[in-house]
């Protein structure tokens, strides 16, 4: 497992996951953690959880992983451990090993692949998810508004509609069971954890689409 400390990128002590895991009352993973901002203050607001940032751009955590290493008493925050890593391809240590994942305004693979329901970034979710475990994610959907960023024209938008038709459907075949879906009108999106969403302001016209599944058997 290679996580971030400061702004190194280091091979995890044998054993180093799983005694903070034990140590931990819940193992939250934030897949495609970015800036591991929404982590770190998850981290700080639940200190007897393990908070897990997973992102494949070790170096857009650096700034976060030297500020968490710091002292409790100036904002440091021990139980948050920043992995270099994308979901498909897992470090084994994290297989079967969160209570809880989140997915917070995605972008790049890890959106389109959660969107259309690729088999390789559902699979990933659940090859590191508990049983029972809960999902949650959110994508902004301005993305599918005019003028549409070239890397999203294509993408199905996410709605009611696509998510019982289509989305289901896959996720189950991946071991997840979609439980539900809403949008949230921007003046609520301070309730989102990503800094991102929180940049938000009250006039913005951004509505967050939130999905929620939770693991269940694939279907034969």
């Amino acid at each position: 497992m290679q996580i971030v400390r400061g702004k190194k990128l280091e091979k995890a002590a044998d054993g180093e996951f799983r005694q903070l895991a034990q140590e931990s009352s819940r193992v939250v993973v934030d897949v495609g953690t970015g800036d591991a901002r929404a982590s770190y203050r998850i981290a700080k607001e639940n200190p007897d959880w393990l908070v897990v940032g997973v992102d494949p751009a070790w170096q857009r955590m650096t700034q976060t992983s030297i500020r968490s290493r710091r002292k409790p008493a100036k904002g440091g925050v021990p139980n948050l451990l920043l992995v270099n890593s994308s979901i498909e391809s897992a470090p084994e240590e994290l297989t079967g090993a969160a209570d809880e994942l989140l997915v917070l305004m995605p972008w790049g693979k890890l959106l389109h692949g959660l969107v259309r329901g690729d088999e390789d970034i559902w699979t990933g979710l659940r090859t590191v998810a508990k049983p029972g475990a809960p999902l949650t994610a959110t994508v902004g959907t301005s993305i599918w508004r005019e003028p549409v960023p070239r890397d999203i024209q294509g993408l199905p938008e996410l709605t009611d509609a696509y998510v019982q038709d289509v989305l289901t459907a896959k996720a189950l075949a991946a071991g997840w069971r979609i439980t539900g879906f809403r949008l949230t009108p921007a003046e609520e999106a301070a309730a989102v954890s990503s800094s991102w969403a929180r940049r938000l302001d009250a006039a913005s016209t951004e509505v967050i689409a939130t999905l929620t599944a939770v693991t269940a058997e694939p279907e034969e």
